[in-house]
């Protein structure tokens, strides 16, 4: 149902400077449902997404249903257990659960109404992005980001809690977007995810450990002559 005070809100404070953002703005801007860039809002302002997200799970179970799902961690889900586990939350909560799993969400859909769906790339685009959006990050695996960054964009990295970017994830990620090597951790970008993110966009040199810069123009030359002559 369309709440135009909601709607109000959203649009203030996706309008207000970062300055003028705080904890308890942010939080209200959650319970609207459309807070899919809290993540952004929260770094540029300066408050803590943990804390913003502590504030929501104290607000009870209707809150917690609309979060981002990149800040639903194993941390935030021990959180929710010891406060809706038990007692006569406690079926409405593993509801609440079940349904922000990739595999339910994914089960939604047949193939003929995907089938049908990508007929319009923008539909389809915002269907990945509210299932990626959706699911909580507690859920997430190598797989499902995978195929979320397939379908949607690699940047999608960079709210993807640093516990859950392995190498595998990181080279999906600059294979796919290379300027997203900017949201790879200082600790993975070694040669193989660095050389790829500039083979698939020369910029993301930039973002490159100065140790390995030479080596990387080395590789990525040696595999544009490789292409160009109809090597492998």
């Amino acid at each position: 149902m369309y709440d135009e005070n909601l709607q109000d809100l959203v649009a203030r404070v996706r309008s207000l400077p970062p300055t003028m953002l705080d904890a308890r703005l942010l939080t209200e801007y959650v319970r609207s449902g459309e807070a899919y860039d809290l993540h952004q809002l929260c770094k540029a302002s300066g408050v803590s997404l943990r804390q913003v997200t502590l504030l929501i799970v104290a607000g009870g179970l209707d809150d917690i249903d609309s979060l981002p799902g990149y800040a639903v961690t194993s941390e935030i889900i021990d959180i929710a257990e010891n406060i809706y586990a038990l007692g006569e939350t406690r079926r409405q909560w593993q509801h609440v659960r079940n349904r922000h799993k990739p595999s339910y969400l994914e089960s939604l859909d047949t193939r003929e109404s995907l089938r049908i769906l990508g007929k319009d790339p923008v539909a389809l685009r915002k269907y990945y992005a509210r299932m990626y959006f959706k699911s909580w990050a507690v859920y997430w695996d190598d797989g499902f980001l995978r195929r979320m960054i397939d379908r949607l964009d690699g940047s999608l990295i960079s709210t993807v809690p640093a516990e859950l970017l392995s190498d595998q994830v990181c080279f999906a990620a600059v294979s796919k977007t290379g300027t997203a090597l900017r949201f790879v951790p200082d600790q993975l970008r070694n040669l193989v995810i660095c050389a790829r993110a500039v083979e698939s966009d020369p910029a993301a040199l930039a973002f490159t450990p100065p140790r390995l810069r030479a080596e990387i123009r080395r590789l990525v030359d040696d595999v544009a002559r490789g292409a160009d002559s109809g090597g492998i």
